[in-house]
C-alpha cells in the first residue's frame, strides 16, 4: 500500500563527518536500494543534483538520537545538514529517527561475507538504504508514525 500523497522517489540520506551514505526508492516506493557514497564536502549540492535528476519527492535524513531520545554532537551535526539540504533542494527534507543503522549495516554487511575493507565503503549506505525503508515500511502500513523533525518536540529534552 503506497501512501496516497506519495509520487516520485525518495532518496535516504545517512550523514557522516567524512562521508554520506545514500540510498534512493524504486518508484512505487516500496523498497531502498544504496547508492554510491559522496564526499561530505560535497554532500548538499550532489544529493540536489540527484533527487533533480531522479524526480525525487522527499529526502530523508537520518536522525542519530542516542538510545535514551536525546542528542549528541552527531544529532546536532545531522540537523545542520538537513537544514542545508532544505535551502537547497526543492524535494521535502524529513528527518527519520536511524537510531543503531550503522549497527545493524555493519551487522548485515558482515552476514553476507563482505570483506571488512568493502564494509567500510558499504555501511554508510548501507545505513541510509535501512533508514530509508524504515521510512518506506512505515508510511506504506497505513500507520501513520510521524516522527517528525519537529523542535517542539525536542525542547524539553535539548537546549
Amino acid at each position: 500500500m503506497v501512501a496516497a500523497n506519495a509520487s516520485g522517489r525518495c532518496i535516504g540520506v545517512d550523514h557522516g563527518s567524512v562521508r554520506v551514505g545514500l540510498a534512493v526508492s524504486d518508484p512505487s516506493r516500496t523498497i531502498a536500494s544504496p547508492l554510491p557514497h559522496v564526499a561530505s564536502h560535497d554532500a548538499v549540492n550532489d544529493i540536489v543534483t540527484m533527487a533533480t535528476q531522479m524526480d525525487a519527492q522527499e529526502i530523508i535524513v537520518g536522525l542519530p538520537l542516542n538510545m535514551d531520545g536525546t542528542w549528541s554532537d552527531s544529532t546536532r551535526a545531522a540537523r545542520d545538514f538537513a537544514s542545508e539540504l532544505r535551502e537547497a533542494a526543492t524535494a521535502e527534507v524529513i528527518m527519520w529517527d536511524e537510531r543503531l543503522s550503522t549497527v545493524e549495516a555493519t551487522r548485515a554487511l558482515r552476514a553476507s561475507g563482505t570483506k571488512r575493507r568493502q564494509r567500510k565503503s558499504r555501511v554508510d549506505s548501507t545505513a541510509a538504504s535501512l533508514v530509508l525503508q524504515s521510512y518506506l515500511d512505515s508510511k506504506n502500513s497505513g500507520i501513520d508514525v510521524d516522527f517528525a523533525d519537529s523542535e517542539a518536540a525536542h525542547t524539553d529534552r535539548h537546549p
